[in-house]
């Protein structure tokens, strides 16, 4: 495992070189380190072979964004499956929202058969949708912002925190401020 860590430390090193082409050869040979090491341990939480290519693509492209931010090399491989851990679970929450938005469309439709009331949800429905959209016009810019990236886009607070130059747990309290200020407006 020594041999290995030193390997590491080389490519980092090589990965972080100014020269353009010492830099480039050593981030291929760090992802291609990083993937061999990912892909067992993605895989068995995913259990779906596109996912796990998706989720390793995700988690190495934000390894090469942040590698400026590792401070000690020998927390490469924590770091690496940290974040990988964070794509997975953005990944998670998003298929839970996804299902959950398209469980709640399916019963706002209204049902064949049912006796009258269709026009006059139909008149509910345009009428909330209206009040929500007048509202989230009175919004801060940042607030339509969050709520049109996290509603409307479905991104996970990691991709939205790329976006928009922070972290993803102020992206996640810059959410939660949005919409007290939505709710606030409500009342």
């Amino acid at each position: 495992m020594r041999e290995n860590d030193n390997s590491i430390e080389r490519l980092l090193v090589q990965a972080r070189a100014g020269r353009a082409r010492a830099s480039k050869a050593g981030m291929e040979r760090l992802a291609v380190a990083v993937r061999e090491q990912l892909y067992p341990f993605i895989l068995r939480t995913t259990w779906d072979h596109d996912l796990t290519e998706d989720i390793l693509q995700e988690t190495l492209l934000t390894m090469v964004r942040e590698l400026g931010s590792l401070r000690q090399t020998e927390r490469f491989w924590p770091w690496v499956h940290q974040i990988a851990w964070s794509k997975i679970q953005d990944n998670a929450r998003s298929a839970r929202l996804h299902s959950a938005a398209k469980a709640t469309l399916l019963a706002s439709q209204p049902s064949e058969g049912r006796s009258g009331g269709s026009v006059l949800d139909a008149n509910i429905q345009a009428e909330t949708r209206e009040r929500l959209r007048a509202l989230l016009e009175r919004l801060s810019r940042p607030h339509k912002d969050i709520i049109h990236l996290r509603c409307y886009e479905q991104l996970p607070y990691a991709q939205i925190a790329s976006l928009t130059r922070t972290t993803p747990q102020k992206a996640r309290a810059r959410f939660h401020r949005a919409t007290e200020a939505l709710k606030a407006q409500m009342l």
